[in-house]
């Protein structure tokens, strides 16, 4: 791997990026360490292929240009990190080692994979909000999904050592926070 450093500097009169040796690179790096950030000397990192070798660019910038690009590349690591956890198929492809021709074959006719992806999200966007707003409200959750409405006070009066009346009051404080949700 090939590594180059950009910095500026002055050359006969005029500020300009040129190359830096190793050793200015390191100076300035050492320099930096105690700097606040309004007078530390940025660098943005650009990696490409150079034929067969990985080629490495350190080139300076000002300070608010370096945020906006550390702004977007973090965005942009962030959403590669993410896509490496994930694989994309099409359904149009076949199976290899199989008499499978497209996954289309695979998957039932009134399966609706948009429909279950976006239940998923919205289950998690709605049991986030619940954790937020009340510290029961999650649990009451999973015992409505479990079909234990009405069979679940007994349990939830013990476990945080309040009254029917009062549990009463969280489910239809909960029922409305649910409609609520649903509306946005």
């Amino acid at each position: 791997m090939k590594t180059t450093y950009l910095i500026y500097k002055q050359v006969d009169g005029v500020r300009q990026l040129v190359v830096a040796t190793r050793e200015e690179w390191n100076a300035i790096m050492k320099e930096n360490r105690g700097l606040p950030m309004e007078k530390r000397r940025c660098f943005m990192k650009d990696c490409f292929a150079d034929g067969d070798e990985l080629d490495c660019m350190y080139i300076e910038m000002a300070t608010t240009e370096y945020r906006e690009w550390n702004s977007k590349n973090t965005v942009h690591q962030r959403k590669r990190k993410i896509g490496t956890l994930h694989s994309h198929l099409s359904l149009d492809a076949g199976i290899a080692d199989t008499d499978v021709e497209s996954l289309h074959e695979c998957v039932p006719s009134d399966f609706n994979l948009e429909r279950l992806a976006m239940d998923t999200v919205f289950m998690g966007e709605l049991r986030q909000a619940l954790k937020t707003w009340k510290p029961w409200a999650e649990e009451l959750l999973e015992l409505y999904l479990a079909g234990a409405k009405r069979s679940c006070t007994n349990g939830l009066c013990k476990k945080y050592k309040v009254s029917d009346r009062t549990i009463q009051r969280w489910k239809d404080a909960f029922e409305k926070f649910i409609l609520n949700f649903l509306k946005k």
